[in-house]
């Protein structure tokens, strides 16, 4: 029937309305807390040199990326040569961005890798998952560490947050012992890269703040973007856009930071991403599309 053979667009359609909708609202709740105009003054003091190297570090953040998921596809026998997973990566990069109608960049790698290696999409995807699964645990890993280090949260609760840490990390590792065996011997190596990943992408906000000149509650600005970083992920929005910035808001009013500068810490990193995402193009005009 052709109403039925146009739900899965309908659908698509329905979704990125859904998120669009939500990045509305969201940036609406944002300006009805802070002026653009309070963005645009701490923007007009940011210093070329250090947005330059903020980039830098996120685009080596997404190299390390890389390169842990190239482990988990190993793990699944899919050899891919670096600069090939290199390339496919960008191209995921690409589509969660600059196309989020569509299948998403995830989904576009399982399509293309399931032609060139039969039998392995449900692998593919568990590898894709735990790939991702793996980034939040080293998000966890380090907001715990840094919150330790904020004086607006009581000292009790600091404790309590870092006592949790290595019980997390144990609670993982048996976790991933459980759900995903085959890839357990990879633990150690992925939790490392996850780590060197997520303080590249700390390193870059920490480069964003600098730049803007913010000197004072740096480790608390950081904590909130980790704690951002986490929300990002859920499938709420476009490339997080807007949940990172509600996200922000939020965490500027219970540690009493500068909303504007907040904001503007999200929104130049939102554009860092898409600059660093943008060269994802190329890759697409030489791979298959989909059906």
């Amino acid at each position: 029937m052709p109403f039925l053979s146009h739900r899965p667009k309908l659908r698509q359609a329905l979704i990125l309305g859904a998120k669009l909708a939500f990045v509305v609202g969201a940036f609406y709740f944002v300006f009805q807390h802070i002026s653009v105009r309070d963005v645009r003054r701490v923007l007009a003091t940011a210093q070329p040199g250090w947005l330059a190297l903020a980039a830098g570090l996120f685009a080596l953040s997404k190299w390390l990326s890389a390169r842990r998921l190239n482990y988990f596809f190993r793990a699944i026998s899919v050899p891919l040569s670096e600069g090939e997973n290199l390339r496919l990566y960008w191209l995921g990069m690409y589509y969660n961005l600059f196309l989020p109608g569509g299948i998403g960049g995830d989904g576009y790698k399982v399509y293309l890798l399931r032609q060139r290696f039969p039998g392995k999409t449900t692998a593919l995807v568990r590898a894709l998952l735990l790939d991702r699964v793996s980034g939040v645990l080293a998000l966890g890993v380090l907001a715990g560490v840094l919150l330790a280090f904020v004086p607006a949260v009581p000292l009790p609760w600091r404790g309590l947050v870092l006592a949790g840490v290595p019980v997390g990390v144990a609670a993982s590792y048996w976790a991933s012992g459980r759900f995903f065996p085959e890839f357990q011997p990879l633990f150690g190596r992925a939790g490392w890269l996850g780590l060197g990943v997520q303080g590249a992408q700390v390193l870059c906000a920490w480069a964003i703040l600098a730049g803007t000149g913010t000197t004072s509650q740096v480790i608390d600005y950081l904590v909130v973007f980790l704690v951002s970083s986490v929300v990002a992920v859920l499938p709420l929005t476009v490339g997080g856009i807007g949940a990172r910035e509600v996200t922000f808001v939020l965490g500027a009013q219970v540690l009493h930071l500068d909303a504007a500068v907040s904001v503007t810490v999200s929104l130049t990193f939102y554009l860092i991403t898409a600059a660093v995402a943008l060269p994802g193009v190329v890759f697409s005009f030489k791979a298959g599309k989909p059906s």
